[in-house]
């Protein structure tokens, strides 16, 4: 029974010992999958061989792969084949990850202007304006860094409020200290509330060409208004398989979720 025992353990541990080395050995291999797909898909692109670069930017994404530069890159080869809902999805996908890129925002506003819905927005409340400016001007991973920065160079000042013998540079340090400790911790806020809106997204996409919006959860509700393909909404309810969508103007309805695309 010993013996048993200790060859087991033996072999659980070289098959534990197995998946450490395979692992990265693993990622190393989807990595560069991913780099030669993205390559493919860039030439594709060049060659004006829209459908094969967007299939090539897909597949890395189903690698686990995304970022801003890949999804914008997958909105502008999906516009070149006039799918305008899935060029406009990407295009929100890669905004949400930069707010700030000026292309995306760009090409975003280009596509939308090819769509049958026009419809007005109603202003937010400003103050929620201006944080989610702000908050839009860095990603998460940006804002942590700058939250670390500070932070240290609060525990600079720290040490020279600390060291110094002058009433002065006490001074400064404790000011200044103080000061670039609360912009660390607003920084680290502002961190969770950039991956607080990735990660919890609430947009979507109209993907068919026309949707009748209903008043209620079922076929037999109420048509209120109609949606056309590339229109964004908001998703604020669910029941079973439909959506409580919310549009730019405040009118809100129903749709069934296959007719969606989560941003």
């Amino acid at each position: 029974m010993i013996m048993r025992r200790s060859s087991g353990i033996r072999v659980a541990f070289a098959c534990l010992l197995s998946v450490f080395i395979l692992l990265p050995s693993a990622e190393a291999t989807n990595s560069a999958l991913a780099d030669s797909l993205v390559a493919a898909g860039n030439k594709h692109y060049m060659n004006r061989e829209f459908g094969l670069a967007a299939t090539c930017y897909s597949r890395v994404i189903e690698l686990g792969y995304e970022s801003s530069s890949l999804l914008y890159n997958l909105g502008n080869a999906c516009y070149k084949q006039d799918n305008m809902p899935r060029a406009i999805l990407y295009y929100e996908k890669a905004r949400l990850l930069d707010p700030g890129d000026e292309d995306i925002r760009q090409n975003l506003a280009i596509a939308n202007s090819r769509i049958v819905d026009k419809i007005d927005n109603i202003p937010s409340f400003f103050l929620r304006r201006w944080i989610n400016g702000v908050a839009g001007g860095l990603s998460p991973d940006q804002w942590a860094l700058l939250s670390l920065i500070l932070f240290a160079l609060s525990l600079c000042a720290l040490f020279i409020y600390i060291g110094s013998r002058k009433y002065t540079m006490k001074k400064i340090g404790f000011t200044t200290g103080i000061l670039l400790f609360l912009f660390s911790i607003t920084s680290l806020l502002l961190t969770q509330n950039r991956k607080q809106v990735i990660r919890h997204s609430r947009g979507a996409i109209v993907m068919t060409q026309v949707v009748n919006v209903k008043s209620s959860p079922d076929e037999q509700g109420t048509s209120v208004f109609a949606l056309h393909e590339g229109t964004r909404v908001l998703m604020v309810d669910s029941v079973q398989q439909w959506k409580e969508v919310k549009i730019p103007d405040g009118n809100k309805g129903w749709v069934p979720d296959s007719v969606l695309a989560g941003i």
